[in-house]
């Protein structure tokens, strides 16, 4: 029997009191730099987002570099870049993966975070800057557009990284080795998406791997995997790819993107993943084994 996916409103009010928290007061303290221009971006972004839900406001500043207390981050000006790196972005969820990290830790756990749809970072850099002297703790992330994947490597060098963190510049999906067009749109980079039928002129050719063909080799070293998935749209498709990963007698815990591509939550319900909670609208947590 389907499970109804329950994003209670205590959730929902705890979201947004933390969302206008954050971005009103703990910014000053929690943004290095450049803070006050971070500050009016957020101001501006929200109201933006309040009165169209879809409108993602591009940061009007030619600033590349944002330094937080989560880590040193190379974005491109004049997108919404500056959003991501935000310490508020997607907070409650972030603060959820790294406490999960922290009580794996505490039993001495081997841990694996597969980030899939890195962007330029945001998670893996915080999760690696978090754990950087914890050495049973590994990070492979997966990025298909070339620019973001450029930001990638220069983000985990600049926070030294590169021994912790393992990256890819390939989509993931269900086959292996195919060649599908992945829109990508320079001035909202984390709206993108893989392209299943028409083109146009954003549009770059990536080619697919499977979580399969790409994890079997280490998936085995290591007691716990944590996957994050924001590939807008094709989280079913990735986690089909990677059905024998998910199979493996560990524990896996799985950060989705459900708001997308709602359909993602049959399937997990289907190949038997427990529900764990919902925390903002965009994700949910979900448990196998």
């Amino acid at each position: 029997m389907a499970v109804i996916l329950r994003y209670s409103l205590k959730d929902k009010i705890v979201f947004y009191l933390e969302y206008v928290i954050l971005k009103i007061f703990f910014i000053w303290f929690e943004v290095k730099k450049p803070k006050v221009k971070m500050f009016f971006y957020e101001m501006v972004y929200s109201v933006k987002k309040i009165m169209d839900r879809s409108f993602l406001f591009r940061s009007p500043f030619r600033d590349n570099l944002v330094s937080t207390r989560f880590g040193i981050f190379h974005i491109r000006p004049y997108t919404i870049d500056m959003s991501t790196v935000s310490p508020a972005f997607e907070r409650r969820d972030i603060d959820y993966l790294l406490r999960l990290i922290h009580r794996q830790k505490k039993v001495g756990k081997k841990i694996l975070f597969v980030d899939i749809g890195a962007d330029i970072g945001t998670y893996a850099i915080t999760v690696g800057n978090q754990f950087k002297n914890y050495d049973k703790l590994f990070i492979i992330a997966f990025e298909p557009a070339k620019s973001s994947y450029a930001l990638l490597e220069e983000n985990i060098k600049i926070n030294n990284l590169n021994s912790k963190v393992e990256l890819y510049n390939c989509a993931l999906f269900n086959e292996n080795d195919k060649e599908i067009e992945f829109h990508f749109d320079p001035a909202t980079p984390t709206a993108s998406w893989l392209i299943l039928s028409d083109s146009d002129n954003n549009n770059q050719k990536v080619i697919t791997k499977t979580l399969d063909s790409m994890l079997r080799e280490k998936v085995g070293e290591f007691d716990v995997l944590i996957l994050k998935l924001d590939v807008e749209g094709v989280e079913t498709e990735v986690l089909q790819g990677g059905e024998n990963i998910l199979n493996y007698d560990k524990e896996v815990y799985l950060l989705v993107e459900d708001f997308v591509d709602p359909s993602v939550i049959q399937y997990l319900q289907k190949i038997g993943a427990e529900f764990i909670c919902k925390l903002t609208p965009y994700n949910s947590w979900w448990h196998l084994h």
